[in-house]
């Protein structure tokens, strides 16, 4: 007798079939893990972002892909990362939020799978044109934190030449979710040390003025006054009758010292300011400034200014501040007019100068290149009192700083 082989059954094959998708799938979530504990770690946000998008390449299984992340201060989607298909070269390339595949999935906050991208309109043709890819198939994700858009994240071309499925959708979508906490904390952390670096900066500029300006200022004057002592001592043995004048001398050199570091400390520290408020800090800074600088400042208050928190306060004069530095620096001014006004809830302070002015373009164009920060302390300045902060200049024409700030929320009963 001969043994017949069983053959599987229809419902043999179906298990099988079962098993195999959902070994797949086991496979897949234990990569997803492995990758999601590796990403925590990483706080590199360029390095984050290519393990990112490889990592998900490796766990679809497909060709190539790319990580769009939306740009918050041009509000554009840029291809940060792109792998596969000789698509490196996108790198950096900017479009639309709402522009392609990957803007309607931002726009909507809804991942998607194309099957057929060349019968999406949706579909941008031009990136992939620009490298000779041919895309046959796409699956993308939004990328969010707390409902804040974040990117996008674009996978394209299985190996195997299947088309994405449901289930490939489900693990991008967790993914990407994943990811986007990842990005976040890079974000945050990278913004930390920036912000860090900045204040260090800021520190060691404050240091360098202070000690530029005490060498010429109280430091010269307390030079001169003590060689004009040592001459005293000389006249009071051989011409006693001088020693008046010369003591009147000491007298007003000792003065000039004393009114220039009260000016330096009145900068550093402005005490009136936390006591009186900033009208009358305004007012001592004019008349200290009108004493010792070549320039006249001209004070205007319009309407009744009511006690301010005291973040509104330091940030107003700050700005104030800084803008009558950079006039004391640049502008060679004669003349300088600050305005203070409050009207329908609203503080608005003015700083216009009569000197040479500037080209705003032009200064803006190369500003982060010249490393200064004053432009950049205004701005912050200003948005924490939920502030905006303009600047007009015409070369020849002089500079008008502008602060403007809600009331309501900047009061010293709102505090």
């Amino acid at each position: 007798m001969t043994e017949s082989k069983a053959t599987p059954t229809e419902s043999d094959q179906d298990l099988r079939s079962t098993c195999a998708k959902l070994e797949q799938e086991i496979k897949q979530l234990r990569v997803l893990q492995q990758i999601s504990q590796a990403l925590v770690s990483e706080i590199d946000i360029d390095d984050l972002l290519r393990d990112i998008l490889r990592s998900a390449i490796q766990v679809m299984e497909a060709s190539a892909g790319s990580l769009i992340l939306l740009e918050e201060h041009t509000d554009q989607l840029v291809f940060r990362v792109v792998e596969g298909g000789g698509g490196e070269q996108l790198e950096g390339r900017r479009m639309s939020r709402s522009e392609g595949i990957a803007g309607w999935v931002l726009e909507n906050q809804q991942a998607t799978i194309v099957d057929d991208t060349s019968t999406d309109r949706r579909h941008y043709t031009q990136p992939s044109e620009s490298v000779h890819f041919g895309v046959t198939s796409m699956i993308c994700a939004p990328m969010t934190v707390q409902g804040r858009p974040v990117g996008v994240l674009q996978i394209l071309n299985k190996k195997s030449g299947e088309r994405f499925g449901a289930s490939d959708t489900e693990l991008l979508i967790s993914f990407a979710a994943q990811s986007s906490i990842a990005i976040r904390n890079a974000q945050l952390y990278q913004e930390l040390r920036e912000e860090h670096d900045r204040i260090v900066t800021v520190e060691e500029d404050v240091r360098k003025e202070l000690a530029r300006d005490l060498h010429d200022g109280p430091t010269q004057l307390v030079a001169a006054i003590t060689m004009n002592l040592q001459f005293v001592r000389k006249l009071m043995e051989r011409e006693p009758d001088k020693v008046d004048a010369e003591l009147d001398e000491v007298d007003a050199l000792a003065a000039r010292a004393m009114v220039q570091l009260r000016t330096m400390l009145f900068d550093l520290r402005p005490v009136i300011l936390e006591t009186k408020g900033l009208v009358p800090a305004l007012e001592a800074y004019s008349t200290r400034l009108t004493e010792t600088e070549r320039f006249t400042v001209h004070l205007q208050v319009d309407g009744e200014v009511p006690p301010l928190s005291k973040q509104a306060g330091s940030a107003t004069f700050a700005v104030v501040q800084e803008a009558i530095g950079n006039a004391k620096k640049y502008a060679q001014a004669e003349h300088i007019w600050v305005t203070v006004e409050c009207a329908e809830d609203t503080l608005c302070c003015t700083v216009h100068d009569d000197g040479q002015g500037f080209d705003v373009a032009e200064m803006q164009k190369d500003y982060a290149s010249r490393g200064s920060l004053g432009m950049i302390n205004m701005h912050e300045r200003a948005e924490m009192i939920q502030g905006t902060f303009t600047v007009q200049s015409e070369i020849g024409h002089g500079t008008t700083v502008t602060l403007v700030a809600p009331l309501s929320p900047n009061i010293k009963d709102a505090e």
